[in-house]
């Protein structure tokens, strides 16, 4: 996106404005056309919904014993059944209201589940054991935590790589013995952060070899990740330095974890990779939740512009808005072939909002007294844009300020406007990573 100066006219600006009372005028003879688009969006909308329609919890372990084995089988899909759906909640919700989670009747909790896939079985004349993973139905989980007046995370995170490898004297390579081990023991597809450790075959190390260059290189690690069609890489380190086993873990977006672990013992390095991948995991997990949780007894809505090359491409940004679930609707109050105003109705505040967009290569800019939706896929610098003073001479899109307004069970709607200031949700920078770590 170009940058914009005070006195200076954005781009396509003066057009959309123009626009407005032609298509009023036109309205009957576009509908058509609107209509068939918006069933385009209606589509994708429903496509993103299906993909979130699922909440899947594996690694569910269960042993249990009866009279006989098919009795010790039907009690531990049923204990099973109820301990993969307090994992779910555990890690969908803040560590601090794990004590008031909800406990659905036997009942209600067949109504949640979808199915059971079943794994590792074994079965002797009065026991039963076996690894279980279990999908819930998404509306009925996130409904069951509404009506427990329970803030959640409820935004959905796609497949990421992890990729393990040591660090030694010598060098950097991809491990194939105990560090890559407790980390295919420990990810799987479902959980809050759906992870797979990727084959490390000539092909994985070609795309991404193991050195310092290469690890840090977008471009290398985005050709790995096409190869299992995952979101992004994240990076798994150890090194092992006397006694001590130092783990490193480098997300996506570059924030970096670490953790350490006591080697001691014939299998010690094997377990201390274990507490130390648990820890990195952990850390993980609470920082998804601390920037994804949401209360959804706020209801808000945000008023903005958005500015497209044809409708098509709106029915494409529809589909992404769509895809969070923290946004309840998003309602057109004006729609040309080149934009549109919007309200955008959603649960949880502002900031939360930005960071969910951002999950879909959207953001919110602030624009003069305005917000202006931009797709970061076809405008990459827009989260650097600077925010224009009110006496830039700029038009605003509606002629009123950014509006939020908020309603929840214990106070009546509320409106504020006011002009977003520099630094806030949408003025984007240089950000350093984060690193959190802890010792052992």
């Amino acid at each position: 996106m170009l940058a914009m100066q005070p006195g200076h006219a954005v781009p396509g600006l003066s057009a959309f404005n123009g626009v407005r009372p032609v298509l009023r005028r036109l309205m009957p003879a576009f509908a058509a056309l609107v209509v068939a688009v918006l069933c385009l969006a209606a589509s994708g909308a429903a496509l993103a919904q299906s993909r979130a329609q699922v909440y899947t919890q594996d690694g569910v372990a269960v042993d249990e014993t009866a009279g006989n084995a098919n009795a010790a089988r039907e009690k531990a899909l049923a204990v099973g059944q109820r301990k993969a759906l307090d994992m779910l909640l555990s890690g969908m919700t803040d560590p601090r209201d794990h004590g008031r989670l909800p406990q659905p009747s036997d009942d209600q909790l067949l109504r949640l589940v979808r199915s059971i896939d079943v794994a590792n079985e074994a079965v002797a004349p009065q026991r039963y054991r076996a690894t279980l993973t279990v999908r819930f139905d998404a509306e009925g989980v996130r409904g069951l935590l509404r009506n427990a007046g329970i803030a959640f995370a409820a935004a959905d995170q796609g497949l990421s790589l992890v990729v393990p490898v040591i660090r030694t004297d010598g060098g950097i390579y991809w491990d194939d013995g105990w560090w890559r081990a407790a980390w295919e023991q420990a990810v799987g597809r479902g959980g809050l952060i759906p992870m797979l450790v990727p084959l490390g075959d000539f092909a994985d190390r070609q795309a991404l070899p193991a050195d310092g260059a290469s690890l840090a290189d977008d471009v290398a690690k985005g050709e790995l990740a096409k190869r299992y069609d995952a979101e992004g890489v994240w990076v798994a380190e150890a090194q092992v330095t006397g006694s001590q086993l130092q783990g490193r873990m480098t997300a996506a977006d570059g924030t970096v974890y670490t953790a350490n672990g006591q080697i001691a013992g014939d299998n010690g390095v094997a377990t201390a990779a274990e507490a130390v991948v648990a820890q990195l995991l952990d850390q993980a997990r609470s920082g998804w939740r601390a920037t994804n949780i949401v209360d959804y007894s706020r209801r808000e809505r945000l008023d903005a512009v958005v500015r497209f090359a044809n409708l098509s491409v709106w029915a494409e940004i529809r589909r992404r808005l769509a895809a969070l679930a923290m946004i309840e609707k998003v309602e057109e109050t004006l729609l040309s072939n080149v934009g549109a105003e919007i309200t955008i109705r959603y649960y949880g505040d502002r900031e939360g909002l930005q960071a969910a967009l951002t999950r879909q290569n959207l953001a919110l800019v602030p624009l003069g007294v305005d917000w202006e939706l931009v797709d970061r896929i076809r405008n990459p610098d827009a989260a650097v844009q600077p925010v224009l003073p009110q006496n830039s001479g700029l038009a605003p899109y509606g002629g009123v300020a950014p509006t939020t307004t908020s309603t929840s069970p214990a106070a009546a709607p509320a409106t504020n406007t006011g002009t977003p200031a520099a630094g806030t949700s949408g003025q984007g920078g240089s950000v350093p990573p984060r690193t959190v770590g802890t010792g052992g």
